[in-house]
């Protein structure tokens, strides 16, 4: 009787050490998995508010989050969330997913995980959700220097199966994770940065004796309306709406004042514009839908099967970006010759807070606005919570 427990004992242990939480064994339902991993929003870098050439001006009240060194290796997974009695865990709304920020700050996507699994767990690849289900309702591609693909991601729950759609970013997955390993603690998965809602183009100019005619291109670089944008410089200003994606030429005239310089020209837009990519599910829901942020895919033996390790909970909006209003300063016109013409050209950039390039869209961004980053990054690095 002895040798038979033991024989049987042998054999669970065995089949335990192979298939600890049954993932595989169950052919990917979530129910048996248990590597748990959520993400969160910290602030990366943020600008002092400061009235200068090629900058951005705005209320600091008006920021709001956390920053990254604050939140990276001092808090846990455990504090974000709690324990799914359906599967997964909890992932607890407005803690560490919510930031606003003006243009040109950085956000941090932290990422957590937790490997409960009682044996080595290889995840291939993680996958960032940029958007709700339906991009109209929320796509932080609007408000941030990033891009993804729209996916549908399987999440198996016993015989269901409850897809997670919506733009994904795809990152190479960890590897290799050791049983009760994972990044507990959180890290830094990618630095992404805010967008402008509106970009200088380009600036003409024709002088003579007495005033200088100005022409100045501004765009509405986003895919909605700007509302009472207001065009700055000496003693022209002018208010007015903007169409998506659409280029206006502000023509006026200045007084000459000083020979060479014109100064700087602003805009200022005072719309606070929010992209919210989560729906939280109900306390008792086993659903998907779009609660999940961050899913990703297991390899064992050559099979490979998606997961999600966390839902947000309750029913809430969650995991938003806010860009606060702003002014943004042109760099400094100036003249050299008659029939000026200065356009701006996009620049890419090595090195440059620790980013290989650059933001890009696709657009050509303003040379007063490659300008400011350089600035700013080496008169301004006080972070705020």
């Amino acid at each position: 009787m002895i040798k038979i427990l033991l024989s049987f004992l042998i054999v669970v242990c065995c089949i335990h050490s192979v298939f600890a939480d049954s993932f595989f064994s169950n052919y990917g339902d979530i129910t048996y998995n248990r590597y748990y991993d959520t993400l969160g929003y910290g602030i990366g870098e943020l600008l002092n508010s400061s009235d200068c050439p090629n900058c951005v001006e705005y209320d600091i009240l008006k920021v709001y989050g956390t920053k990254s060194s604050e939140i990276v290796g001092q808090i846990n997974i455990s504090d974000i969330t709690n324990e799914d009695w359906r599967y997964g865990l909890v992932r607890i709304g407005n803690v560490y997913d919510r930031v606003s920020l003006p243009p040109y700050s950085a956000v941090d996507f932290i990422y957590w995980s937790d490997n409960r699994a009682g044996d080595n767990v290889n995840i291939s690849s993680l996958k960032i959700l940029l958007s709700r289900e339906d991009p109209k309702n929320g796509d932080l591609r609007n408000i941030l220097y990033v891009e993804g693909e729209y996916e549908s991601t399987p999440i198996k729950y016993i015989i269901y199966n409850y897809p997670r759609n919506g733009i994904t970013k795809t990152y190479l997955g960890l590897g290799d994770i050791g049983n009760s390993g994972g990044i507990v603690n959180g890290m830094v998965l990618e630095r992404v940065y805010v967008k402008p809602g509106l970009q200088f183009v380009k600036w003409e100019a024709q002088e003579n004796e007495e005033s200088i005619l100005l022409r100045v291109f501004v765009k509405n670089i986003s895919n909605s309306v700007a509302k009472n944008i207001l065009f700055s410089h000496g003693e022209y200003s002018l208010e007015r709406d903007f169409e998506p994606q659409e280029e206006y030429m502000y023509e006026y005239i200045l007084e000459k004042v000083d020979m060479n310089s014109l100064k700087y020209a602003s805009i200022y837009d005072p719309n606070e514009v929010s992209e919210c990519v989560v729906m939280g599910e109900h306390m008792e829901s086993n659903y998907v839908g779009e609660s999940v942020i961050v899913a990703g895919v297991r390899e064992y033996n050559g099979e490979y099967f998606s997961y999600a390790g966390s839902r947000v909970k309750p029913f809430l909006e969650s995991f938003c970006v806010t860009r606060i209003p702003y002014t943004l300063y042109s760099g400094e016109i100036k003249l050299e010759e008659e029939n000026v013409l200065e356009e701006f050209i996009e620049e890419n950039s090595e090195e440059v807070l620790g980013i290989s390039k650059l933001p890009q869209t696709g657009m050509n961004i303003s040379g007063f606005l490659v300008v400011f980053p350089l600035l700013w990054y080496y008169l301004f690095r006080r972070l705020v919570r």
